[in-house]
């Protein structure tokens, strides 16, 4: 099958590492034997919106796709040019944070896709038959950076963006647990990660730290997805809030299952749906305040042989039924392109 996989290539708009939704929509695909070609929207967009539009139908017309791929953002894609692109091949949606924005956003796209995949399972109950192109799929593990033989010498970690109140919760857990927290706006460049292969990976450590003594003295603490899994590939325990971005709602977020095969024990706010995933005190530990997520850090951290445990069928469960591949087969199924 042949699919353009369409989102954005640089991870938080930095070059020095790569998309998540990259992994998802195209690397995995590619794995799966799929022919995948990718469009990086967002760069296309800095000349201009126009161009960008008129570069992808371009693409699409001349290229024999089955399936699209396009990871939602904002409004990149007018309804015009989605309708228009509905006429060379199936366009299905992947969308993300429709605990908050299907009202103002993501409906509003919905008769403009052939399909729309919601990871919220309250959206998809209660949207599929107003919207019959709806489909279900949750976030997913890649897959691609097992971890569960991987020496753990973080004892209690985030590894994420950090802005909002969350800058107030790894600075709670770092005091009360000793957390140690890693990832845009922590201001840190991880000296522990397991060392890098190649040139490459060498020279980026090395730009990373002149640009730390560079005259601002700012630390440039962005991390790619690379370095994301290797962080909770050595962490005992990973801290996983769950609060929304605009405090309003608990989501169900990729890091959920993203560090599934990590072998972590996952410290995580309750959240709606997160049960029907995973089992809480089996497969993960749930927390509802921060001083019982300092109290369940501190345990673990006591009972080596529990966190383990918990943290081998968190990995069992994930290979099993939660991996991106596992969502691929289904999306492409529910499009009728199985």
């Amino acid at each position: 099958m042949k699919i353009l996989a369409v989102s954005f290539y640089y991870y938080y708009g930095s070059p020095k590492g790569l998309e998540p939704q990259f992994y998802y929509l195209f690397k995995v695909p590619e794995s799966l034997g799929h022919e995948v070609d990718f469009f990086d929207y967002m760069t296309a967009a800095k000349i201009s919106l126009e161009h960008m539009r008129r570069v992808f139908l371009k693409l699409l017309k001349g290229g024999g796709y089955d399936a699209v791929f396009l990871a939602t953002h904002r409004d990149e894609f007018d309804f015009e040019t989605l309708d228009q692109a509905r006429k060379y091949s199936r366009i299905i949606a992947w969308n993300s944070d429709d605990e908050w924005r299907w009202d103002s956003y993501s409906r509003n796209y919905a008769p403009h896709f052939d399909f729309m995949v919601t990871n919220s399972p309250e959206i998809y109950g209660r949207h599929r038959n107003e919207f019959p192109n709806l489909l279900h799929a949750q976030w997913a593990c890649t897959g691609f950076w097992d971890g569960r033989q991987t020496v753990k010498n973080i004892d209690f970690s985030f590894v994420g963006q950090i802005y909002g109140s969350r800058n107030e919760q790894v600075q709670f857990l770092a005091g009360r647990a000793g957390l140690q927290f890693f990832g845009k706006g922590s201001g840190k460049i991880p000296k522990n990660l397991e060392p890098k292969t190649g040139l490459k990976g060498l020279i980026r450590n090395n730009i990373r730290k002149l640009m730390a003594r560079a005259g601002s003295g700012q630390v440039d603490d962005t991390i790619s997805f690379e370095e994301v899994n290797a962080l909770w590939n050595q962490s005992k325990i990973s801290f996983t809030p769950l609060d929304s971005s605009t405090q309003e709602v608990r989501q169900i977020k990729s890091r959920v299952f993203d560090m599934g095969l990590s072998g972590t024990l996952m410290l995580a706010h309750r959240a709606p749906y997160l049960d029907t995933y995973y089992e809480p005190g089996k497969e993960y530990v749930p927390f509802e305040s921060l001083e019982e997520c300092v109290e369940k850090a501190e345990y673990f951290l006591k009972h080596e042989s529990e966190r383990k445990q918990i943290a081998e069928a968190y990995a069992r469960r994930t290979l099993s039924e939660h991996l991106w591949e596992h969502r691929i087969k289904k999306v492409l199924s529910g499009a009728g392109l199985s």
